[in-house]
């Protein structure tokens, strides 16, 4: 598991880091989110032991960061967004190069290039220089070089960045795939990412905690209501106007005839209001084909979060 516990990080007289704490469970995916400049970078290099807190406690796989570095650091693979490859190489001499670095007894290397080799999808190019690969190949390779000790924590910072739309899908299917047999840290600006992606999100902003837990709990935490998506024949757009609770109505013709009204709500009671808006559309006597709720984006969630805690100042 990975534990960041009252950890603070001054450069200076700026402080990147305030008073941090938040664990992520062994075998699973977190996502790790926050604003540019939230102290996400600051963190993961703390972690990787690249550069030391200022005061605070961080531990790989229950080993303290600061005074063991070198066992953590075997204990953990790092995918950073810049991803260095020494493009003379192929895949092969790479990954035999990384377990030379890692200390792989030589007759486990085979097996364990063998292995990642599988696991990331590289067969049919594990013979190719890296400087051929395509942007997809090249991030699988990284994160196959993070992974060919079998580390128990892989941090992996902004991997999907420039990424085609179906090489991340598949990305994404490969991070999942390292549940329960690796504890992993996804840094990503991209939230539908990581939402589709993880177990667990962590939300910092001004390098303070703002909010943990599943997409369903910080959803909660920053509520903002929902929406409606109706399709209708016959309905009265001012009585549904008039539900309290009910923001604003908007409605669109559809091109075979019939009406989609989005209707967005304000406020806790969602099945209450719900309910209330079917009642208006039938007493005007509308038949409904489809009634759904849709969920706010999670962007939109993590801009109330964040938003409710810049007043605060920092400590």
């Amino acid at each position: 598991m990975i534990v960041v516990e009252s950890v603070h990080k001054e450069f200076g007289s700026f402080t990147a880091v305030s008073d941090l704490s938040f664990t992520v469970a062994a075998g699973s995916v977190c996502g790790f989110l926050g604003p540019n400049g939230a102290g996400k970078t600051t963190t993961i290099r703390m972690l990787a032991g690249a550069i030391t807190p200022t005061r605070g406690t961080l531990s790989i796989a229950g080993v303290n960061v600061a005074k063991n570095s070198r066992e953590a650091r075997r204990k953990l693979g790092y995918l950073p967004e810049v991803n260095p490859l020494p493009g003379e190489l192929t895949v092969s001499e790479y990954l035999r190069f990384r377990c030379a670095l890692w200390g792989v007894e030589r007759a486990a290397r085979r097996s364990a290039i063998d292995r990642v080799i599988e696991l990331c999808g590289l067969a049919e190019v594990r013979r190719k220089l890296l400087s051929a690969l395509s942007r997809g190949f090249r991030q699988r390779a990284g994160l196959a070089a993070a992974l060919v000790a079998s580390p128990a924590v892989v941090i992996l910072d902004e991997p999907g960045t420039g990424l085609d739309p179906s090489t991340a899908v598949a990305f994404r299917e490969l991070i999942r795939s390292l549940r329960g047999e690796h504890t992993v840290l996804f840094s990503s600006h991209n939230l539908a990412e990581v939402e589709a992606t993880c177990d667990h999100l962590v939300l910092i902003g001004r390098g303070r905690l703002i909010a943990s837990g599943s997409a369903i709990d910080l959803r909660q935490q920053g509520a903002v209501g929902f929406r409606l998506e109706i399709e209708a024949t016959r309905f009265d757009a001012a009585a549904i106007r008039a539900v309290v609770g009910v923001v604003a109505v908007q409605t669109r013709s559809l091109a075979d005839g019939w009406t989609c009204i989005d209707v967005e709500i304000d406020g806790a009671a969602g099945t209450v209001l719900s309910t209330a808006v079917g009642q208006a559309i039938h007493t005007a006597g509308g038949i409904v084909r489809r009634f759904e709720a849709v969920n706010p984006p999670l962007e939109q969630i993590f801009e109330r979060l964040v938003g409710a805690k810049r007043a605060e100042p920092v400590r």
